[in-house]
This record gives structure tokens, sequence and C-alpha cells, in this order.
């Protein structure tokens, strides 16, 4: 029986997100966790640290083709346990769930991880404007936040209805066609507002830091532009940014 820690939890979210496991002959195989080469600084200093402390390995960061960043891990430990916690070779995308150890815990913080490393690697966090009333800054900028995780698994996205009602989470869930035939639908959970960004981030929080950036840049300036690096976002926050009209 596997126990799983808070850590382990949130390298189950990490590998729902972004990973993916094969199984060869004789028992060989491989886990390979990757994402946006922009990614690059989540992976090195959060997301291998992880995994080399949980399995005591010495995994290092490549890159791979298509702009993507990662690691991948052919020892037998870190495969057998992904499998044991109910985790599918091959492509996983529509079937994936969350382990049954973690949706059935009462371990609040086991839940809150899984959500951490799942929305790290596969969530988004964006701003939009709004037009009701006359406060012209809301007309102009990106201020008010949404957190979004969509995912083609309807038993994922139940699973984590689940555990958004266990930690009292307001949030919308709704499916959506593609208009594109070979495109399969879509489930996507989406928590909005100051008051849901905010407890996200003292319950469950981020360490991606793509995210990370477009949070403090809000918090800093009330306010997040759309279509930045993530380079850009820190010389914004650091000052070093100078073209975008912040108007303030």
């Amino acid at each position: 029986m596997i126990i799983v820690t808070p850590e382990l939890a949130e390298l189950c979210g990490i590998h729902a997100g972004d990973g993916y496991l094969r199984l060869r002959e004789r028992n060989r195989g491989e886990v390979q966790i990757s994402g946006h080469i922009e990614e690059k600084d989540y992976y090195d200093k959060h997301v291998i640290p992880l995994v080399n402390n949980l399995f005591e390995l010495n995994i290092k960061g490549k890159f791979f083709r298509n702009n993507l960043y990662g690691f991948v891990c052919y020892q037998k430990i870190l495969r057998n346990v992904l499998i044991s916690l109910g985790f599918p070779l091959g492509n996983k995308s529509s079937v994936v769930k969350v382990p049954k150890e973690i949706i059935n815990s009462e371990d609040e913080e086991i839940l809150c991880r899984f959500l951490r490393g799942l929305f790290d690697t596969d969530g988004n966090l964006s701003f939009r404007k709004s037009y009701a009333g006359i406060n012209s800054f809301n007309k102009k900028y990106n201020h008010y936040p949404k957190i979004t995780i969509t995912t083609i698994s309807k038993d994922l996205a139940e699973d984590i209805i689940k555990i958004l009602h266990k930690l009292d989470f307001l949030f919308n869930y709704h499916s959506r066609d593609s208009k594109k035939e070979k495109e399969k639908r879509k489930y996507i959970i989406s928590i909005s507002g100051i008051d849901g960004l905010e407890r996200w981030m003292r319950l469950v929080g981020m360490k991606n830091s793509v995210k990370l950036s477009r949070y403090f840049i809000w918090k800093k300036f009330g306010f997040c532009p759309t279509n930045l690096t993530l380079k850009q976002r820190e010389e914004f926050l650091n000052g070093k940014l100078y073209s975008y009209n912040m108007g303030l």
C-alpha cells in the first residue's frame, strides 16, 4: 500500500497535467514530464527537485522537441508508484483521474497539493476587463481574475469538482464541444473574482513562475497585461519595461 504524502500528491497533480507513462518489453519503460520551454525555471527549481527528493534520484532536466522542457526517468520506482496509483499507460488525456488515495483523503493539504500540481502544469490564471459601471480603470485594464482548469477527461473534471467541494471553493463548471470534428469535448472548471483567487493562493498556491508572475503583477499594479512573455512580466515587475502604457 502506498502512503500518499503532500509531496507525492503534488507530483500526482503534476503528472496528471504534464506526464506520460510508457511501458516497453521486459518491464522497461519511462516516465516523461514536460511543459513549455518557458517553464524551465519551474522544472529546474521545483518539479525535478521534488521528484529527486521523493525517490532519492538524480534526474536532470533536458530539452525536447516542439519547445518542451522537462525530464525522463527510467527508474522503476517512479513508474511503479504512478501505475500503482492508477495512472494509465500511454495517452492518458481523456481517461486520467485523481488517484482514489487522494480524492478519498480527509487531509486538506493533500487535496490542495494535488490541485497545485495540476494547476501549475495544466491550469491558467487570466485577467479580463469589465464594462459594468463607470470605473474607467476596469474598462481599460485587465483586472478581474479567473483561475481555469480545462481537461478532456470527464472523470478528472468530476474528481476536481469533488475536491473543490471538500475545500468549500465557489466555482463554475461547464463543458464545450469543439467546432473541429476530431477534437474532444472539453470540461472547464473556473474560479472567478478576487476572493476566489486570494483564497486559492492561501490554500493551494502556485509554484510555476509563468503563472505566479501574473499574480504578482496584479497584486502590485491592480491589473495584468495580456500577451506578455515571462521575461517581459519579470521586467515589468522590476520596472524595466516601459512600453506598456499603464495610465497611472
